[in-house]
């Protein structure tokens, strides 16, 4: 960063060299002048390099931003698709074994509650209650172990749907990996893009006052200065194009994976 900052302060100096140069009487106001024509020349070809590159970096700019846009917007449809994966055939399996656990809890409740009385019973020795508590229970046992049946196939229906789902999930979700990587870089090319317009700014500031105050040789080098960081922008601008392309293929593989 301090080596980019005093290249730019190298060509900001040159002008105020040559000034103190004339003023000592090193250079001859006519030398100046050549020098003063020659900046002058050279800021028109630099103006008109300035403003078709700045055209070109506009018009890049509002591509990547609808291509931002249309890719986010699929990004979104595509995880409101993972997430919708085979809800509804889970809500249902969910549905089903909570009817099912609700449907046998007084069964099962009662089933159990036998099995500690008769328990206590013969903790205390009465063999006659405990037999009693035993005969119903056992009675009961046939039932019990079709409920307990049903309400496990139920549930494994439940948990293999909810495991195939997460297959699938991860089937979408595996494609759309590439996306985090590819939006991290373009957050840092757009750090780039602020840094360089910064500077851009400056260099402006200092171009518009040269312009008023008619030196030619000061507006040059910040022209100068002003195009250098716009080929920074534009290079970034390519480089995040490149990077909303390989999203926008990434997004269209993952759509692809999404259950029809």
């Amino acid at each position: 960063m301090r080596a980019k900052k005093g290249k730019v302060w190298v060509r900001r100096a040159a002008s105020l060299l040559l000034a103190v140069v004339v003023s000592i009487g090193a250079l001859t106001p006519p030398a100046y002048a050549d020098s003063w024509s020659s900046a002058l020349s050279s800021l028109d070809g630099l103006h008109d390099s300035f403003t078709a590159l700045e055209a070109v970096v506009k018009a890049e700019k509002a591509q990547i931003t609808a291509l931002n846009k249309t890719n986010n917007d699929q990004l979104s449809r595509i995880n409101a698709g993972i997430s919708s994966i085979d809800k509804t055939k889970i809500s249902q399996l969910q549905s089903a074994a909570d009817a099912a656990a609700k449907k046998y809890a007084p069964l099962l409740d009662e089933y159990t509650s036998l099995g500690k009385q008769a328990a206590a019973a013969r903790k205390i020795k009465d063999k006659k209650k405990a037999d009693l508590l035993d005969l119903k229970r056992n009675k009961m046992k046939p039932e019990v172990e079709a409920a307990k049946q049903e309400i496990k196939v139920k549930k494994d229906a439940l948990t293999a749907a909810r495991k195939q789902a997460a297959a699938k999930k991860k089937t979408v979700q595996d494609a759309l990996l590439p996306v985090k990587t590819l939006k991290q870089q373009m957050a840092a090319e757009n750090k780039l893009i602020s840094a360089a317009n910064k500077n851009k700014s400056a260099a402006e500031k200092l171009y518009r006052a040269a312009v008023k105050q008619g030196n030619a040789i000061t507006a040059a080098a910040e022209m100068a200065v002003m195009y250098t960081e716009l080929g920074k922008v534009h290079s970034s601008q390519q480089k995040l194009k490149s990077c909303a392309d390989k999203i926008t293929a990434a997004l269209k593989t993952a759509q692809a994976k999404l259950p029809k």
